[in-house]
This record gives C-alpha cells, structure tokens and sequence, in this order.
C-alpha cells in the first residue's frame, strides 16, 4: 500500500505547547501530593485546632496573634474542654501534646520517667550556650550520670552553708545599700527595681561559681555610681542625672555605670535561650543572633571568664588544697583531679562539660530568682497587709536582731524557723508561674488519661494553669493515673473560689497540740520547682536566695504602691518577667 506523502512520523510528537501543559500538571500533581503530605497529621483521638490541621504553618500563625505565646500554648486543653490536646507549632514535625491536667503531669514527672525523658527539643534550646550541660541530656544518656556527679556536691547542707549563703548574704546586703541611696535620693518617688534585682542575683551566684571578690561585683559599681549623683532638684525643673519629681506615679530614672563585660555577657545567656525559644529551628535562630556583635562579643567575653576563673581556682587549689575550695568551680576541678587520678589520666580543666556545667550553675541561680523577685516586690506592694505581717513576724522571730538594733545574720536566717516567711515565699512561687511549660518526649508508646501517645511525640507539661493558678479541670479517674497510693498521697486541691488570688495564708495550718501555726509544704498543689528525679536541681540554693531576700528586704523597706505602674502584665522572655517592676521604698 502506498503511504500518504503529507504523512511522517514527527507528527505524532506532541507540540512543545503541549509538552508544557503535561509539565505543569505533572508538577502541579507533585506539588500537591508535597503539600498533602506536608500538612499536620494529628495523633488519633486527641483534641486539636480543625483549621490549623488544614494549613502548612498549622497553629503557628495562631501563636504568633497571641499576646502571649506559653499562655496560648497551655490554654488549650481549655479552650478543647479536655485535660490535654494537641498543637502544630514545629513545622514538618509531628503534634505536640499539652498536658495541663495537674495528676497527669505529676505521675508523668514523678513515676513515669522510663517513658517520658528530656527531648532533642531542650537541647536545640540551649544549642551553642551549653550543650554539655546535664540539664539538656536524656537520663539514659551515657554521660549524664558522669555530669550529675561532677556538680552533686553543689546542693550539700555544707556547701550551701559555707560556701553560697554568706555571699548570697553579701550581695543581699549590698542591694539594701544600693536602695538605700536610691530611695533617699528618689524622695518618695517610684523606681526601676527590675535590673538591681538582675544585677543582684547575677552577683550572687557569680560569687557562688567563681568566689569573685567584691570590687568586681556589679553592686559596687551601682552603689558608687549613685553615691555620686546629685540630689533631685527642689523645683519641677529637670536636674542632669534624675529625673524631676512630677507627680505620684512619676518614676525616677538613675543613670548606670559602665557595665563590666564579662560580667554583663553573662545577661546575655537568657536573651539568647529566648532567641531559641521562640524560634521552630533553634540552633538555625543562635547561629544567625550570633552575626550581631552583641551576642559574639558576649560568647567570646562569658568564653574569657571561664577561662580567667578556672586560672584563679587552680591557683587556689595547687597552693592549698582541699581546705582553699571558696566556690563552686573549685569543687567541680577538686572533684575532677579525683577523678582523673582514679582513671590514671590528666585532668582536663578546660572541658567543655565543666565549662557547661559551671553556666548551667550560672543560668539556674540568676535569671529565675531574679524573675521570682521582681514578681515579689509587687505582691508586697499590692498587698500592704502582707508585708505588715511579715515584718512583724520577722521582727518577733529574729527578736535578739530587734533588740539589739541590727539585721539578722546568715546563721540566724538559716537557723530560724518563720512560717509566715516560707508561706510568703511559696506563695509567690505559685502565682508568678515563670516557668510555665516543659518539655518531654515519649520514649514508647504510651497512655495519659486514657488517650494513646505514639513513641517519640513531644510533650509539654504545664507548671501552671489549671488545678495550680486557676480553676481546676473536671478530669475523670484514669487508670493509667499512678497508683491508688500515689493518688491517696496528693495534695488536696485548691479551692477554686481563690485560687488565682495572692494568699500567703493558704500554706499554714494549725497546730493544735503546740496552738501555733505552722508551714504546710503540702496545703495543695505546686511545680514551681517541677518535680521527680528530674526536677529542679538548684532548688535548694534558689529557696536560700529567696528567703535571704525577702527577709532583707521588707527588714528593712516599707514596699508602697506605685500606682500604674504596678501592672501585673508579663513580658515572655526565657521565663515570665514583669512588663514593668518599679518600687516606692519607705525605709523602716
């Protein structure tokens, strides 16, 4: 048969038109099948956000519209009317779970540690900071028990007691000095206590880690740097270095002194961790801060310290020995020369695990008893009838103190049981809530209250909310809850009528046999310092600093109110900070 001329086999190849178009909807089926597959897959059977489970971000643009990211965070077991759900706020990763029911979280802390462990996210946290600090390491990690022992002498009775509380004391002391001449000079007026109290508890514990001596201190620097300031001016006109009186709710601005560096890049530490936080790749959101040369000035100056301070400890430790040990950093080489000697090895000094743990130390004892502070002296100033009592009951248990005109020592603030005190303190632990979440992640498959969590799901647990600072969950007995011992053993819970109100009273109890009142540690529920083998480490040395402070403090300060800057509004940073913290200061 004869073939049509006008034919050819280049006909039958598709125009590059047409090939264009099959590109695009092969892409596009790609791309979709993409999307899909990157969209959030909720776990089964646990509450979540319908719309955000629909969209690449999930939860996150939600997050972001919140005026406040962690309250968002544990607010949604609420808002779902159940004791936990699940978010998307990590992008390509899977749901996180909240927990906020008060049981759950206690049994998962306490008794279920083999199935909820520390997570990779706390590590990205701390990222470049502190990645060999023990605090960031699963507890079945080879290392972390080597890391517990090289600081476990930090919390002995005989450490706190001759080493931390007589410089806890000092710059304590030196902050009543410091507001001495501030209130003098303020005449009655407010004023910023927010970064003396900073200053404060970053003095203290670097003279805990490093024994640093006094004319380093940044204390002593604020306090010359006021003693030289002039008075205000009578008249409303402006004066050079505080600002004119005006009215009651005027505050006063002091100038500062240049800051020390090395000192000054030690701030720098929450800033960064807050950085992280935040961020749903955190050691991407570290490397990019530290383009900024703010945050690599501070790395290289904190780098500068450790390696001065582990200088001056050898010193000390090769002159004299076991009897020259002054702070926490010459413990960990003392304990390391032990160690080295037992393993027929050199000791490594500069290891990046002493230098880790020594800003663990440095981090645990300065950013969150400042933050508790800074929270305490607004509930003094909110709550005149507090601080009235406080005084007295300091006053009536420190007696020869009274009598003889002075403060109370270190040995008699250790040595002397106020209950009224430790009432006040815990409660300001409960309301300030400054850590509000952390962080595990299932190590198997596992059970909470009935709903099935896959292994190697993240889980954040609620310090706060519901059951500890607001009204409790309606949540019904769980057989994965714990043991019926372990229930029986709870604390009782709140009453919910005032449960979010400030009420130091709610911690003591009668005593009818002696017709006293005494603390009760257990009146009801608090994670202010978590709890279980992986609670809070430091929590002996943040309740010294805490005592030592508050009974300084109102020994010697009537707390006035300061109108509207006394706001109880917070500010997220890597805990919960005051947005504002003023003072007005009557001294007693």
């Amino acid at each position: 048969m004869a073939m049509d001329a006008s034919w050819s086999w280049g006909s039958l190849v598709p125009s590059p038109m047409v090939l264009f178009a099959i590109a695009c909807l092969a892409s596009a089926g790609l791309l979709y099948q993409v999307y899909l597959f990157a969209l959030p897959r909720p776990i089964p059977g646990i509450p979540y956000n319908l719309h955000a489970s629909k969209r690449l971000m999930g939860d996150i643009p939600d997050v972001r519209r919140s005026k406040h990211m962690r309250q968002w965070i544990w607010s949604q077991p609420r808002a779902h009317r159940a004791p936990l759900s699940q978010v998307f706020v990590l992008p390509f990763r899977r749901p996180t779970v909240i927990v906020t029911d008060y049981s759950a979280v206690v049994d998962i802390l306490a008794r279920r540690s083999r199935e909820f462990d520390r997570g990779q996210r706390i590590r990205e946290i701390v990222g470049l900071i502190a990645p060999e600090f023990h605090f960031t390491m699963e507890t079945k990690e080879e290392g972390f028990k080597a890391h517990k022992e090289l600081v476990r002498d930090l919390m002995t009775p005989r450490f706190l007691n001759e080493v931390s509380s007589p410089r806890l004391y000092d710059a304590f002391a030196a902050l009543v000095h410091l507001w001495h001449e501030k209130s003098t000079k303020a005449m009655g007026q407010p004023f910023c206590a927010s970064h003396d109290l900073y200053m404060t508890t970053l003095d203290s514990i670097c003279s805990v880690a490093f024994g640093l001596d006094e004319s380093k201190r940044s204390l002593t620097r604020e306090i010359d740097h006021v003693r030289s300031l002039p008075m205000p001016p009578a008249s409303p006109a402006p004066g050079p270095q505080v600002s004119p009186v005006i009215s009651d709710a005027s505050p006063v601005e002091f100038s500062r002194p240049e800051p020390n560096p090395e000192i000054e890049a030690l701030l720098d530490i929450p800033e960064m961790l807050s950085i992280s936080q935040k961020s749903g790749f955190p050691w991407i959101a570290q490397r990019l801060a530290l383009l900024r040369p703010k945050h690599a000035r501070a790395m290289r100056n904190r780098q500068a310290l450790i390696d001065t301070q582990t200088e001056n400890s050898l010193k000390r430790l090769f002159a004299g020995g076991e009897k020259e040990m002054q702070c926490a950093l010459d413990w960990m080489l003392w304990r390391e020369m032990g160690k080295a000697k037992k393993e027929e090895r050199t000791p490594d000094f500069h290891s990046p695990v002493i230098r880790d743990e020594t800003f663990g130390f440095l981090l645990g004892g300065h950013d969150t008893s400042a933050t508790v502070l800074s929270w305490w002296v607004k509930y003094m100033a909110e709550h005149p009838h507090v601080q009235t009592r406080l005084r007295a009951e300091l006053r009536n248990g420190h007696s020869v103190a009274m009598m003889e005109g002075r403060w109370p020592t270190m040995a008699e603030i250790i040595s002397t049981h106020i209950p009224y005190l430790e009432a006040v303190v815990q409660e300001t632990l409960r309301c300030a809530s400054i850590v509000t979440l952390i962080s595990r992640t299932t190590t198997q498959d596992a059970q909470v209250l009935g709903y099935h969590i896959p292994k190697d799901t993240s889980i954040l647990l609620s310090l706060t909310g519901p059951g500890l600072t607001e009204p409790s969950l309606n949540v019904p007995a769980s057989p994965d809850l714990g043991t019926k011992t372990s229930q029986t053993n709870s604390p009782p819970p709140w009453d919910n009528a005032d449960i979010n109100l400030f009420r130091p009273e709610r911690w003591l109890k009668a005593d009818e046999e002696k017709g006293i009142e005494v603390f009760d540690s257990r009146a009801g529920p608090i994670l202010a310092f978590s709890t279980g083998p992986r609670g809070c480490f430091g929590r002996r040395l943040g309740e010294m600093q805490l005592k030592t402070a508050v009974t300084l403090l109102i020994w010697n300060f009537e707390f006035g109110s300061t109108g509207p800057l006394g706001g109880m509004e917070i500010k997220e940073k890597f805990v919960n900070m005051p947005r504002d913290c003023y003072v007005r200061l009557k001294q007693t």
